[in-house]
């Protein structure tokens, strides 16, 4: 009976998102006072945001996760605990995607701090969560109902790089799990590694090797291109994107090109933070902290190489996530300083941004995550 239930949500959840309706349900990880989690829906034809209402009040999460055939979120929190203590854990919340309900199903200790990013295997069987404030990553287990096993496995990251301030130890920051779901790549802006973890049968990470970026690059996030042959690393420090080809056979990761993200004449502080790749895999996306903007790259089908495209504003200050529909249509930047989400349409050809003039007020928005609406 429970296998069977199993299968009878997986075929609802699919059914209503193959066809990636128009309208999204959006989940936005709040920074405000008190931390939460925001919900509204979003037309992705006309980039169009409904009201703003908490979903879940009370919770510190900087990021989020879909699991891909379950109406289930997961969220990297940081829990309030005594000083000194781990703090880092991940709460599972079941979906109604056409009210905006979140409801708890459970939640697991990482064992270690200051949870930073978090992804779930394309799979479903696990998810990897990575950790600024602490020492490590952590893979976590999903049962086939995509409850948290507590089981978890940690790998611990080791050394340092050149900025005196912010390289003095690891920093592991952002997490990208290969398209058959046997590594784990995880961006160190503390050592200036992506560290690749392969993962065992028996849902255990393991230790593996490590691309060395530039001494002081720092690496942020990590995204792999569809065909899961490329990965891009967006560099915080020096405001890059590199090019990394991915042996999925080895976990190897090798450099094609390193690109910068700001104009030449531009002396102002600048960090980068988020990198997304277009569904189809032509455009890429990187989001410029301080210039306030979105650096736009086309992808060569044959090299994975970048070649750039423009620098679109992001219309409000300190843009630490941007995220696109499922559909490709629509880009949302979250200008965490000015308390706001703007959407951008995608033009399919270029990939250049075009305002649609519609944006909405959520308290330092630190991350999106999409759901398709059933209709």
């Amino acid at each position: 009976m429970f296998r069977l239930l199993v299968l009878l949500t997986v075929a609802t959840w699919m059914m209503s998102t193959s066809a990636q309706a128009e309208q999204q349900r959006l989940f936005i990880a709040s920074a405000g006072k008190p931390s939460s989690i925001e919900t509204c829906t979003f037309d992705s034809e006309t980039g169009q945001f409904g009201e703003v209402t908490t979903a879940v009040a009370d919770v510190q999460t900087g990021f989020m996760a879909l699991h891909p055939k379950l109406p289930i979120l997961y969220a990297a929190v940081s829990e309030k605990v005594p000083r000194g203590q781990m703090n880092g854990a991940v709460y599972a919340y079941r979906i109604d995607a056409e009210t905006g309900e979140l409801k708890q199903l459970g939640s697991v200790s990482t064992g270690d701090m200051g949870n930073t990013h978090i992804e779930v295997a394309a799979n479903g069987q696990f998810l990897a969560v990575c950790h600024y404030g602490g020492v490590g990553t952590t893979l976590v287990p999903l049962m086939p109902d995509g409850s948290l096993s507590r089981k978890i496995s940690r790998q611990k990251h080791e050394g340092s790089s050149a900025h005196p301030q912010r390289q003095t130890r690891p920093h592991p920051h952002g997490v990208a799990i290969s398209k058959d779901s046997k590594f784990v790549c995880v961006a160190d802006l503390g050592n200036d590694h992506v560290e690749v973890f392969p993962v065992s049968a028996e849902r255990k990470l393991m230790r593996g090797p490590y691309w060395q970026a530039a001494a002081g690059a720092g690496p942020r996030h990590v995204s792999f291109h569809p065909n899961g042959r490329w990965l891009y690393s967006i560099n915080e420090l020096d405001s890059t994107v590199s090019v990394l080809e991915f042996d999925a056979q080895q976990g190897q990761l090798k450099e094609l090109q390193t690109i910068d993200t700001l104009p030449e004449d531009f002396n102002e502080q600048n960090t980068t933070a988020e990198v997304v790749v277009h569904p189809s895999g032509k455009f890429l996306f990187g989001s410029n902290r301080g210039h306030n903007s979105t650096a736009v790259f086309q992808i060569d089908q044959n090299s994975g190489e970048l070649s750039f495209v423009e620098r679109e504003p992001t219309q409000g200050d300190h843009p630490r996530f941007i995220g696109q529909d499922p559909t490709g249509s629509m880009l949302i930047s979250a200008n965490r300083n000015d308390d706001e989400l703007v959407a951008f349409s995608i033009d399919q050809n270029s990939g250049e941004l075009n305002p649609t003039g519609n944006e909405t007020t959520v308290a330092r928005p630190m991350c999106i995550v999409f759901v398709p609406v059933a209709e």
